[in-house]
């Protein structure tokens, strides 16, 4: 992957991260769903950014560290 495409992509899915995190932790701590559709909205992408980042960028989903570690 283009490392400028990349870095747009990690932008993008923490844009979202920041931006679904307060509303789920004010959910949370209020006990009650969100009352607007803007909210709502906000709060569906923390699943989807979350497994994004897992998934792509964190070293948990890296695909490639375990291909150069013999060095000769």
């Amino acid at each position: 992957m283009n490392p400028g495409c990349r870095l747009m992509g990690l932008f993008l899915v923490l844009l979202a991260l920041f931006q679904s995190l307060p509303v789920a932790a004010e959910a949370w701590q209020a006990r009650q769903w969100p009352a607007t559709p803007v909210e709502w909205i906000r709060l569906s992408l923390l699943p989807v950014a979350l497994w994004l980042y897992l998934r792509y960028f964190s070293i948990f989903g890296c695909r490639q560290c375990g291909e150069h570690d013999d060095l000769r």
